[in-house]
């Protein structure tokens, strides 16, 4: 919390140096674009910067999924355990209150009241199943007791975990909203143009997502019309620059390189990184995986979602979901990682690219892979 703090004042130093000393007047609409831009290039190195907070958060949340579910099958095992215990209690109890009411029979006088030896053998035998009955509730109480004991203490240690588990989410929540609130502080003033900024790269993004969806469904009906022979279709979009925002805002280079489409083979991966496209300018929502905001493990736990692959809402667990890929056979969907702690991904679609949800302050868009590369994952 205290280092995140420090990170996001030096921050908040380094927007005010970049910026003109004196506010542009109102009319000046370009000086004003132009300390959008740089005060969008520092959100996003702020937003980078939060990134590790937003994914110990996620974590923080799948577990306490996990440990909230863990405490209820506890629970429910406990009831079940009390129940048992109960049943074998009432009948020892009444076993016992029988004995002491008429006595313990004997044995001996038994056998000796009987007139033939099938008799005997068949009093023995009552005698011996009534001690091993009553061995056995005994034995029974005592085992019940025992897994009673762990099942309260495996309880008990869940129930301390997600505690520790809220409190954990509570402090990287505060963390986050902090760097949030931080970032509005350090654009006030240029709100307006900041949002158009994101509008413009949404746009672009939606441009792009059409593009690639029509190039797609020509791939396919090629491949449709081509009967029994093989086909290979060449088809990359050119990211439209959109005249003044591609040139001037800092995410064009991003987006300016052909795109790759996945093969239409039918692929899970290639079905994946087909539904993640359709989100393309989509806002960045930290902690989110829903068409309303992605962050960067939301969008690939969401597309894989769509297909029948289940992913946990963490970076780190992703890396855990599916076989270890080299970066020299990497396919459309494969999930490619970032940083020493793994604590920013995409989903792969070809040519060295990947859609992903960056940061705070951006939305869902295709980029180069970063320099900063860890590995990657093919989940299905």
């Amino acid at each position: 919390m205290i280092r995140l703090s420090l990170v996001i004042a030096a921050f908040g130093i380094a927007l005010v140096a970049a910026l003109p000393s004196s506010a542009a007047p109102s009319g000046d609409v370009v000086s004003k674009r132009t300390q959008a831009k740089a005060a969008r290039a520092q959100l996003a190195a702020l937003g980078a910067q939060l990134e590790p907070a937003i994914e110990r958060y996620n974590k923080a949340v799948a577990e306490l999924k996990q440990v909230d579910a863990d405490i209820a099958f506890n629970q429910r095992q406990i009831a079940v355990t009390e129940s048992n215990l109960k049943v074998s209690q009432t009948e020892l109890s009444a076993k016992l209150q029988q004995s002491y009411r008429v006595g313990e029979p004997d044995l001996v006088a038994s056998i000796f009241g009987q007139q033939s030896l099938s008799e005997i053998l068949a009093v023995s035998e009552l005698f011996d199943r009534s001690q091993h009955q009553a061995a056995e509730l005994i034995d029974g109480l005592e085992t019940d007791r025992r897994t009673l004991a762990r099942q309260r203490q495996a309880l008990e240690v869940a129930e301390d975990r997600a505690a520790a588990l809220k409190q954990q989410r509570a402090q990287e929540k505060t963390a986050i909203d902090a760097g949030i609130a931080q970032s509005k502080s350090l654009v006030a003033g240029l709100e307006d143009e900041i949002a158009a900024l994101i509008q413009e790269e949404a746009v672009r993004q939606e441009r792009l997502r059409r593009a690639a969806m029509a190039a797609l469904a020509a791939q396919q009906a090629a491949a449709d019309a081509a009967d029994d022979q093989q086909v290979v279709v060449g088809g990359s979009v050119a990211a439209s620059s959109g005249g003044d925002a591609g040139s001037a805002d800092t995410a064009s280079p991003e987006t300016s390189a052909p795109i790759e489409l996945p093969p239409t083979d039918g692929s899970i991966g290639a079905q994946a990184v087909a539904i993640a496209m359709q989100y393309l300018g989509t806002p960045y929502v930290w902690g989110g995986a829903s068409p309303g905001g992605f962050d960067c493990s939301g969008l690939t736990s969401y597309a894989y979602g769509q297909v029948g692959i289940g992913l946990s809402h963490f970076t780190g667990a992703q890396w855990n979901e599916g076989v270890r890929v080299p970066a020299d056979q990497l396919l459309p969907g494969d999930l490619v990682f970032f940083h020493s702690d793994l604590h920013h991904m995409g989903m792969y679609i070809g040519g060295g690219q990947m859609i992903h949800a960056p940061q705070t302050g951006d939305v869902v868009k295709i980029s180069g892979l970063m320099s900063d590369y860890a590995g990657a994952v093919r989940p299905y």
